[in-house]
C-alpha cells in the first residue's frame, strides 16, 4: 500500500493550486448544526487576547484527511475520500468572512481570503478549490461567488443545508455576534479595543494555521480502505454511507454510462420527489430488513459485507436494481396519489388508505411490509380483492392501536420485517395467502379488546377549534358514512362535512361524536344553528347520503341523551361490522 502522510496548515492545503473533487462514493455535505456550531466555538476558544489588547490564534488540530492523488503537483484535480465536511465547512466561514470584510469597506481582504475559494489554473482562468457534483450549481452561485449576485434557490435536503451554515456562520461573524462571544471568554475591557477587522483577521488567520494530517495515494483501492479505518472524525458516517463507498469502489463500468452513479442518483432524486421527502438512511433501513435481515443502522455495512456476495460488478448492479425499484415502492407509499395508478378509480380507495397510515397516523413502520406487499402484487401473486383486503386489515389495525389508543408502534417492527422478507421469497399464489394469514393472526395478538376501543370512543369530540381528536373523529365519520352506503362507496366523498346533529353551540354534549354525522356541505352551512324538527324536514330529507337517510328513519326526535347511546351505537358498529372484529 502506497500511502504519503504528511502535516500540513490550510494555508498550505487550500494555496497547492490543487483542485479537491468530491467523488461520488461520498456522502453530500450534511453537518447538522450541532457539528458546525462546535467547530466555529473551536475556532473561537483558540483565540487568546494578551494584555495589550493584542488577538492571536493558538495551534489547533483539524484531523486527518485522505485523497486520491498527488498534492506535491500543482493543478492537479484529487479526490476527497475522508475530509468533505471540513473542507465545505471551512470554504462556507471564508465566504461569510468575506462578505464582513466587503461591508465594512476592505475589498483588499476580501478578495484575499477569497482566493481560499477560488484559485488560477495554468491559463489564468478561476476554477473552484473545491467541486462537487451533488451541490452544483447551488455552492458555487451561493457561496463560491465572491459578489453573489445569481441568486439560486436551494431545493435539495444538501443545498438547505448548505444555506442554514453559511446563514449560521454569517451571523455569528457580524460584529456585534463576535464581540459578545470573545466577551464571555476574555471579558469586555479585553474586547473593546479591538477593531472587527482584526477579530475578523484573528478568526481567519486562526483557521489558516489549523494542521491536518494529509493522507494521499494514487491507487483507489488503497484509498477505500483507508476510508474505513478513518471513519472517526466529525459526523459519524452513517452504515449506507459505508455501502455506497463499497458498491462504488467494486462497481465501476463507466461505459455506455456510469451505472451505479446513474442509479445512485435516480434512487436519490426518486427519494427526494413529492411533498415529503425521504433520507436514504431511513429508507435504505427499511428497505434492508424489509428484504434480507433484520439490523440495526449501525449494524448495516457490517450485514451488506456479509451477505451481499460476491463482491462484484454484477452482484452490486443487481442489488441497486432492487434499490431502486423498492425507492419507488417507498415514495408511493409515502407520498400516495392518482397520479401513480393513472387516475384508475380502482385505485382511489388504496390512495385513500396510505395516505391515512404514512401521513394521517404517521406509521412509519408500515413501509417495510407495503414494499414487500407492492412487489408480489407487480409479480403477480396476489389478487386485487386480498391486495385490498391486507391494505385495509393494516389501516384498520393502525387506526385502533396506533390513533385511536396511542399504543407503541414498534411493537410491529419485528412481525412485519420478517413477514415482509417471507414474502418476497415466495413463489406462488397460496404461498403468499399463507404468510399473509401468520401476519395477521401475529397482529391479532395485539388488536385492542372492543371495550379498550368504546371507552376511548364514545368520548371523541370535533369542534371548529383545531384538536388533535379532529382528524380521527372525521376519519370515523367518513368510514361510517361508507359502511352505510351498503358497499357502493369506499372512497370518501369531496362534498362531505362534519354536521353537529345539535348545534355544536348548545353545549359540550353536542361536540361529542354521537351527535355528528357527515352532510353535503351546502345543507350543513344551511342547517347552521336550526333544531333537530326543522334540520330533518328542511334539509336531511334533501340529502343523498343513505347514512343521513338511515338517521332520520331511525330518529323521530333528537336530545342529549341520545347522543351518548348513539355514540356507544357507533362503537360497536365500527369495532365489529366495519373491522369486522369478534
Amino acid at each position: 500500500m502506497d500511502i504519503k502522510p504528511s502535516t500540513m496548515t490550510i494555508t498550505q492545503l487550500l494555496s497547492s493550486r490543487c483542485q479537491f473533487s468530491i467523488p461520488r462514493f461520498q456522502r453530500e455535505y450534511s453537518w447538522e448544526r450541532r457539528n458546525y456550531q462546535e467547530f466555529f466555538d473551536d475556532m473561537l476558544d483558540c483565540l487568546n487576547i494578551d494584555a495589550n489588547g493584542k488577538i492571536f490564534d493558538r495551534p489547533y488540530f483539524l484531523g486527518t484527511m485522505l485523497f486520491i492523488g498527488n498534492l506535491e503537483m500543482a493543478g492537479q484535480t484529487l479526490d476527497v475520500v475522508d475530509g468533505q465536511q471540513r473542507l465545505t465547512i471551512i470554504t462556507i466561514l471564508f465566504s461569510a468572512i468575506s462578505d464582513h470584510f466587503r461591508e465594512i469597506g476592505n475589498d483588499k481582504l476580501s478578495k484575499r481570503i477569497f482566493q481560499y475559494i477560488m484559485t488560477e489554473d495554468d491559463n489564468g482562468d478561476l476554477v473552484r478549490i473545491l467541486q462537487s457534483k451533488t451541490h452544483y450549481p447551488f455552492f458555487s452561485y451561493y457561496i463560491q461567488d465572491i459578489k453573489k449576485e445569481i441568486k439560486e434557490e436551494a431545493n435539495s435536503e444538501e443545498e438547505i443545508c448548505i444555506q442554514e451554515t453559511f446563514e449560521y456562520l454569517y451571523q455569528r461573524t457580524s460584529e456585534n455576534s463576535l464581540r459578545s462571544s470573545l466577551c464571555k471568554l476574555h471579558g469586555k475591557s479585553y474586547v473593546d479595543n479591538i477593531t472587527y477587522e482584526d477579530i475578523l483577521k484573528a478568526l481567519r488567520d486562526q483557521v489558516l494555521k489549523s494542521l491536518v494530517v494529509i493522507i494521499s495515494t494514487a491507487e483507489r483501492k488503497d484509498a477505500n480502505s483507508i476510508f474505513e479505518i478513518l471513519n472517526a472524525k466529525g459526523k459519524r458516517l452513517a452504515s449506507v454511507d459505508l455501502i455506497k463507498n463499497q458498491i462504488f469502489s467494486i462497481a465501476i463500468t463507466t461505459e455506455p454510462a456510469d451505472f451505479a452513479d446513474v442509479t445512485w442518483n435516480k434512487i436519490k432524486d426518486i427519494l427526494y420527489s413529492g411533498n415529503e421527502t425521504v433520507g436514504m438512511a431511513t429508507f435504505f433501513r427499511h428497505y434492508w430488513v424489509s428484504k434480507y435481515s433484520q439490523s440495526s443502522e449501525k449494524k448495516l455495512y457490517e450485514k451488506f459485507m456479509n451477505e451481499i456476495k460476491p463482491a462484484n460488478d454484477e452482484t452490486y448492479k443487481e442489488f441497486l436494481k432492487g434499490v431502486e425499484k423498492n425507492a419507488k415502492y417507498y415514495m408511493q407509499i409515502v407520498n400516495s396519489s392518482r397520479g401513480d395508478y393513472q387516475n384508475k378509480k380502482q385505485y382511489f380507495w388504496l390512495v385513500q388508505s396510505l395516505d391515512y397510515l404514512s401521513d394521517k397516523f404517521n406509521i412509519v413502520q408500515i413501509r417495510i411490509i407495503l414494499m414487500a406487499v407492492f412487489e408480489i402484487k407487480d409479480r403477480g401473486l396476489i389478487s386485487m380483492n386480498k391486495f385490498k383486503n391486507l391494505v385495509q386489515y393494516l389501516e384498520g389495525f393502525h387506526f385502533i392501536y396506533n390513533a385511536v389508543l396511542s399504543r407503541r408502534a414498534n411493537v410491529v417492527d419485528s412481525p412485519y420485517a420478517s413477514s415482509a422478507r417471507k414474502l418476497r421469497k415466495c413463489q406462488t399464489k397460496e404461498q403468499v395467502d399463507k404468510c399473509i394469514e401468520e401476519l395477521k393472526n401475529k397482529l391479532d395478538k395485539q388488536y385492542p379488546s372492543y371495550n379498550d376501543f368504546k371507552n376511548k370512543f364514545i368520548h371523541f369530540k370535533y369542534s371548529k377549534q383545531d384538536t388533535p381528536d379532529n382528524m380521527k373523529v372525521k376519519y370515523i365519520i367518513n368510514k361510517m358514512y361508507c359502511y352505510f352506503s351498503k358497499g357502493k362507496e369506499d372512497i370518501f366523498p369531496d362534498n362531505g362535512s362534519i354536521e353537529h346533529i345539535l348545534p355544536e353551540s348548545s353545549g359540550e354534549r353536542a361536540l361529542n361524536i354521537g351527535n355528528l354525522i357527515l352532510l353535503e356541505i351546502k345543507l350543513n352551512n344551511n342547517a347552521s344553528q336550526a333544531n333537530y324538527t326543522d334540520k330533518k324536514q328542511k334539509y336531511y330529507s334533501e340529502s343523498n347520503y343513505d347514512w343521513v337517510k338511515y338517521f332520520i328513519d331511525e330518529h323521530i326526535s333528537w336530545t342529549e341523551e341520545d347522543v351518548l347511546v348513539r355514540a356507544e351505537n357507533m362503537a360497536d358498529i365500527y369495532y365489529h361490522k366495519i373491522l369486522e372484529r369478534e
